[in-house]
């Protein structure tokens, strides 16, 4: 998996991207990282904007304006939050929000985004914004939601499916519990088999009994794979059920909640149907999704 050079944020003064910005303060530590907080001005039509912009003289006076207004406010959060020690930058992009963001963060930088923002002025990181970012991003995604805990809860939940993108999900989140002394909850789910539409039915016990031993069987290779089998802290767990309200369990009072894009089995068209709309928008804890576009991280 490729070097993370920088954690990116969208700011755009709302709560939510507050709670964006402080998780990756939070990050940036960790990682000894530089954070990167963005602003994406995109002009919307409301009568707020409409005024705002009437006010300056020239758009640059706008723009420097807006620089002022963004720095001021993310150096108040670091200081609220006592990241002083923490490399921090403002930068204001004019263009749509998910376009820049993506763009800002590129490959090397983990992006960060709130589950939703005020949608009146610059940088709206709404609902669609983080859905979109993190299905299209080229590197890692980390939607914040929620209020952050006052202390960590020192557990990250991984969801695997035996797909390469869910063992470098399993790496990432590997990475995460080392770095926040946590313990690693790896997480395959499995389903009696189904036939179209003829309802449930009624398998033999030997039948069940063999689904379940592949489903372990592929719990097993995931952990051996992504290589933290070694790892104490490192607990795995085969739960029967729909996957996307298994990891949503499995996520209540976690640091994190690790998926892979685009699994397959039971994770068929992930960050497409309903087990990425339900991790991304309903999860208790930030999401991280991560992507597969290192093309020297192969999978073994």
């Amino acid at each position: 998996m490729s070097e993370t050079r920088a954690v990116v944020v969208g700011v755009d003064g709302s709560p939510h991207a507050e709670e964006a910005l402080v998780w990756a303060l939070q990050e940036g530590r960790l990682r000894d990282l530089p954070v990167r907080a963005v602003s994406v001005w995109h002009p919307d039509g409301t009568p707020e904007q409409i005024q705002r912009f009437a006010g300056p003289r020239a758009v640059a006076e706008f723009r420097a304006g807006l620089e002022r207004e963004v720095a001021t406010g993310v150096c108040a959060e670091a200081e609220r939050v006592r990241a002083a020690d923490v490399t921090v930058t403002t930068e204001v992009r004019y263009g749509h929000p998910v376009q820049e963001l993506i763009r800002e963060a590129g490959v090397g930088s983990l992006l960060v985004v709130g589950s939703r923002g005020r949608g009146s002025v610059a940088g709206s990181v709404l609902g669609s914004v983080s859905q979109s970012c993190a299905q299209y991003a080229q590197g890692t995604v980390v939607v914040v939601r929620g209020r952050l805990p006052d202390t960590a809860a020192r557990r990250v939940v991984a969801g695997v499916d035996g797909s390469p993108q869910s063992v470098r999900a399993l790496r990432f989140a590997h990475d995460a519990a080392a770095l926040r002394g946590a313990v690693l909850e790896v997480v395959h789910t499995w389903t009696v088999p189904y036939l179209g539409f003829t309802g449930p039915v009624p398998w033999p016990q030997e039948v069940l009994d063999e689904v379940e031993e592949q489903a372990s069987a592929t719990l097993k290779d995931s952990v051996r794979r992504a290589a933290v089998a070694a790892r104490a802290q490192v607990k795995s767990y085969l739960v029967q059920g729909p996957t996307a309200p298994s990891l949503l369990a499995a996520a209540e009072g976690a640091d994190l909640l690790v998926v892979g894009c685009r699994g397959y089995g039971g994770w068929k068209g992930l960050l497409l149907g309903s087990v990425s709309t339900q991790c991304v928008t309903r999860a208790p804890c930030p999401v991280a999704v991560t992507h597969d576009n290192d093309k020297a991280d192969t999978d073994t």
